[in-house]
């Protein structure tokens, strides 16, 4: 597809061996275009995040093509990989360094790629993401779980990505918090032109974040859709309507839930 930046073909993630065997990712195929939000979503095990992983190298990953940014990654990365793509992880606690300040954890990924003016770069990282300097020498323990997020998201701009993969990004937050974050990853990209890819079950954050979204069960992609239809009822797939039926149980209807995070 033209203007396409990720581009997967038939991807298959197996986990164990033999008799033990688990296909996590099923046969997947999508593609991601330049400034684009694409989401997938589905259940817990569906093999959303395990996606995110086979593309960053986390986990292996066979496919037809598994192409970013032009590059082809099916056997290697290099480290211009890792400047254009970074990760932001569904908890930030845990994505972080436990006994590294914030300012250590902006500086640790500069040292690695070798970033040029990265003391510069560091302080116009927490600019962007909100926060004041004055958190420099906090440690992750000392913030709350929307600072730690922001911070998270800082280390991530670092190496001045062009992708940022997202693992349910919000949802080890409070709902009052939830919004604040989608709304500057919202900023973000429309400041710096960034892709996402993300991932999440819940239908409000994909409704309001992404133009098309995947809808994965058990591994397989069962139906690839604009967002409008997914609102406003235009799925073909019964798995899709129970995860809308579902949603809407729970008081957490699409349509209502994007205009909430609007």
């Amino acid at each position: 597809m033209s203007g396409s930046v990720i581009e997967i073909d038939n991807l298959n993630v197996t986990f164990g061996e033999g008799t033990d065997a688990r296909r996590a990712v099923d046969g997947v195929s999508f593609s991601v275009n330049r400034g684009e939000t694409f989401g997938l979503v589905g259940e817990s095990g569906s093999g959303k995040s395990t996606i995110l992983r086979a593309i960053t190298g986390l986990v292996h990953g066979d496919a037809d093509t598994l192409r970013v940014a032009g590059e082809d990654i099916r056997t290697k990365r290099g480290r211009e990989f890792y400047r254009k793509v970074q990760m932001v992880f569904q908890d930030p606690y845990e994505a972080l360094h436990p006994r590294h300040t914030v300012w250590r954890q902006l500086m640790e990924p500069a040292r690695i790629q070798a970033i040029p003016d990265a003391e510069a770069r560091g302080h116009a990282a927490l600019d962007s993401v909100g926060l004041s300097r004055a958190l420099l020498w906090r440690y992750p323990h000392q913030l709350s779980g929307g600072q730690r997020q922001r911070v998270a998201i800082a280390r991530a701009l670092m190496s001045g990505p062009d992708i940022l993969l997202l693992d349910e990004p919000t949802s080890a937050l409070d709902v009052s918090v939830q919004a604040e974050i989608l709304n500057l990853l919202s900023d973000l990209q429309d400041e710096r032109g960034l892709t996402y890819l993300m991932v999440s079950h819940d239908l409000g954050v994909v409704a309001h974040m992404c133009k098309r979204t995947a809808v994965m069960q058990a591994g397989k992609i069962v139906e690839t859709l604009d967002v409008e239809a997914l609102i406003n009822g235009g799925t073909t797939q019964e798995y899709t309507k129970k995860l809308i039926a579902a949603s809407e149980a729970y008081g957490e209807d699409p349509a209502e839930l994007a205009a909430v995070h609007a």
